[in-house]
């Protein structure tokens, strides 16, 4: 019977060589397969938040969007007599003469706008939205028309046709009747702007007005539902908003801040104060010089209403420490293998590397029901409690095992954490890495890799 020789040192170090980097292949290619489930979860989570906005666009649409107020703006019609044009070659036939009516523009002097906006929570389903209801009171003053300043020598002005139009982009929100107050005058507006001024609004006729014989003040109360945000456009050569709401986290937008503001958890108070120095349109213009919606649009200005947590962008965002979590796990276990010798299968890898997957599956799951953090915790409770027992029994070690909890407990806190934070979530998140690196370093540097110093430790032993 011929016995097997035994091998030779240097094929034993070649042999452990060989299977240590072998081993760390399979852990590698583990972790890429790993990545397939999580791929998947993240179809889950775009599939879920495309149903969430849907529910809220169907709230919004049967509520009110976006709310933006611009103007008042009073819409003064004139005649013009526009020349004949002759035919400039022999057969083409000339232009006769005409007569149009356009119109002119004229901002007010003034606009001071004040209003209390109350939050609401509207339910479809399981997902909400958050809308507002508010009353804002607009007032103000129209100075007489410099028509002059135009350079409209012959034009036929039509006051008797002139209108004040109020450009609201959402009129469903609008829920009451519309007064305008312009001196001792009290008109009701009717749906429809003038012109293409505004893309949605209300126009009251306002010919009975003396524009030219002095000041024009003027009031609106202006009750409306939304949500999303509400902005305005500073139309006044001084234009003053002061909003009051029970919203505790706004979100200040467009092309000005508030010049004061308090903020609680009560609600918040803004004041701004705006000059027609800083918008790209002017204080009168004519119809011919197209200025339009984008003019106004471009120096829009108000504040967002906007949930402070969306749980989940916060599912998402850690999604993305799915690698980290698998890395930082399966090095652990690797590690027991290259320090205690231990021998673990691919398959407990993949179990446990099902485990941490699952945990963000849990974590979208419950966050539908119940706020982010307590999601957070019941997820990571349930992966914490499969991997600890499964560990304990691949192990066969209680010492291990409360390494292999503390650890993931430890990953678990510090990424729930980082996720709460907003500038400085890379700065501990890079130093969370650092630490990690460390202890790895600590935990291996008695490892023989080469098998060189009987003393050290070598991997497999």
């Amino acid at each position: 019977m011929v016995r097997p020789s035994p091998l030779s040192p240097s094929s034993a170090v070649l042999s452990r060589e060989s299977g240590v980097l072998f081993k760390l292949v399979v852990v590698g290619v583990l972790i890429g397969l790993l990545l397939i489930p999580m791929i998947m979860i993240g179809s889950v989570l775009d599939e879920r938040l495309a149903r969430r906005d849907e529910a809220v666009r169907e709230i919004t649409q049967s509520w009110g969007g976006a709310q933006t107020v611009v103007g008042p703006v009073l819409v003064v019609p004139y005649r013009v007599r526009l020349p004949a044009v002759p035919a400039r070659v022999a057969g083409e036939r000339g232009v006769p003469e005409r007569i149009e009516i356009r119109r002119a523009f004229f901002l007010p002097r003034t606009l001071e706008i004040s209003g209390e906006v109350l939050s609401e929570r509207r339910y479809r389903g399981i997902y909400d939205a958050i809308v507002y209801r508010g009353v804002l009171e607009l007032s103000g003053v129209f100075s007489p028309p410099e028509v002059e300043a135009l350079g409209l020598a012959g034009a036929d002005w039509l006051w008797e046709d002139a209108a004040v139009s109020l450009g609201v982009s959402d009129l469903r929100g609008t829920r009451e009747e519309l007064v305008l107050r312009l001196g001792d005058e009290a008109i009701v507006m009717m749906p429809g702007a003038r012109g293409t001024l505004f893309g949605n609004g209300v126009t009251a006729a306002a010919g009975a007005v003396d524009w030219r014989g002095g000041e024009v003040p003027f009031s609106i109360r202006l009750p409306m539902d939304g949500s999303g945000e509400l902005l305005f456009a500073p139309v006044g050569v001084r234009t003053t908003v002061a909003l009051t709401s029970d919203w505790p986290d706004p979100g200040f937008r467009g092309a000005f801040l508030p010049e004061t503001r308090e903020i609680g958890p009560d609600g918040f108070s803004a004041l701004w104060q705006v000059s027609h120095y800083g918008r790209p349109y002017p204080q009168q213009w004519k119809e011919e010089d197209n200025f339009s919606h984008d003019p106004f649009r471009a120096s829009f200005f108000g504040v967002g209403f906007v949930p402070p947590i969306d749980s989940y962008r916060s599912v998402e965002r850690a999604t993305k420490y799915a690698v980290l979590i698998l890395v930082l796990v399966f090095t652990t276990y690797f590690l027991f293998e290259v320090v205690a010798g231990m021998r673990i299968h691919p398959f407990q890898y993949i179990m446990v590397g099902a485990a941490l997957c699952l945990f963000f599956l849990g974590l979208l799951s419950f966050s539908e029901f119940v706020g982010f953090g307590l999601a957070y915790l019941a997820a990571a409770f349930l992966s914490w409690g499969l991997i600890s027992g499964y560990s304990l029994a691949v192990l066969k070690s209680g010492r291990r095992t409360l390494i292999i909890a503390g650890l993931l407990a430890l990953i678990y806190a510090v990424v729930f954490v980082i996720l709460q934070l907003r500038d400085h979530a890379l700065l501990l998140g890079t130093l969370g890495l650092f630490a990690a690196l460390a202890a790895v370093m600590y935990v291996t540097r008695r490892v023989d890799w080469y098998g060189r110093n009987p003393e050290a430790v070598r991997p497999g032993q």
